[in-house]
């Protein structure tokens, strides 16, 4: 199970209106997230081939698990999404080589990442986490959402090692991705704050994981001559993301340092052998009798 931070016992809990809320407007929810899916297949994803590695020196690995920032929706080469975008800013702030897997799905659920045969996580130094947006439109409960991020963390782990740093993003303001009625804007604001709630809670609770807030002054950057950017989106959630990426490698990189002066410490002490000795001549101590050199 992942390690536990021992001085965080606090437990937020969700106001009882707001619960109540989402649950009589689950059909309210439902029908969003048909609009989402009719969004999908007439959106822009990127048409070019695939890459997944920067040259350098020390190569380290990253794993990227999420839906829109992973996919690419709305914009048409891969080196534009979210998650291309990270590891490069990576690779140049930390100078090394890197390489990255994805695994993603525009309507992909905290479940679905938890459940899936493979995360593709293995020798991966930090696990970068982009999901939400299908959870919100499902009105995923803040405990079945807390349930699966604690799998995927566990998972992850399994996968790429104890020492592997998790970084969950944001779930983005996603009533300003479209036009929506106020009513429904406020509630999938709501919900998007609920289970935001969640993610930073157990960033601080969980060793090793991190949460990535989408600051507020950020949202309106997300709007170009009035209409809504994909590519400023995923610029914008890259520059947010990837100083703390950067950051939880360096973590990982001292907490390795930490654990091999451990092991030198916790090492068992062997005398050096003793030095060879003349013909002739007695050593202090030695077994061979006097307490001082004698030369025959």
């Amino acid at each position: 199970m992942p390690q536990t931070r021992r001085d965080d016992t606090t437990v937020v809990r969700p106001s009882g209106v707001v619960p109540l809320l989402v649950a009589l407007a689950r059909p309210l929810f439902a029908f969003h997230m048909e609009m989402y899916r009719r969004d999908l297949a007439s959106a822009v994803f990127p048409r070019d081939e695939r890459s997944s590695a920067i040259g350098g020196p020390d190569p380290e690995r990253i794993a990227f698990i999420g839906s829109i920032a992973v996919a690419g929706m709305g914009v048409l080469s891969h080196g534009m999404t979210t998650s291309s975008q990270v590891a490069t800013r990576v690779a140049r702030a930390r100078g090394r080589g890197l390489s990255w897997s994805e695994l993603s799905s525009p309507v992909l659920t905290a479940r679905t990442a938890a459940t899936v045969p493979t995360l593709s996580a293995a020798g991966a130094g930090a696990a970068v986490i982009f999901l939400g947006i299908a959870d919100v439109l499902s009105a995923t409960s803040p405990r079945a959402w807390e349930r699966d991020l604690r799998i995927l963390v566990q998972r992850v782990r399994e996968e790429a090692g104890p020492d592997c740093a998790v970084v969950f993003a944001a779930i983005p303001p996603l009533a300003r991705f479209r036009p929506i009625p106020p009513t429904a804007c406020r509630l999938i604001a709501a919900q998007v704050d609920r289970l935001n709630t969640v993610t930073e809670r157990l960033a601080r609770e969980l060793v090793g994981v991190d949460h990535v807030g989408f600051p507020a002054e950020a949202i309106d950057s997300l709007t170009v001559h009035g209409l809504f950017s994909w590519s400023t989106l995923h610029r914008t959630w890259a520059e947010i993301v990837a100083p703390r990426v950067h950051a939880a490698l360096d973590g990982v990189d001292a907490r390795r340092v930490g654990v091999e002066l451990d092991e030198r410490a916790d090492a068992p002490v062997v005398a050096p052998p003793s030095p060879a000795i003349a013909p002739g001549l007695v050593v202090s101590g030695s077994p061979e009798g006097s307490s001082s050199p004698v030369v025959a």
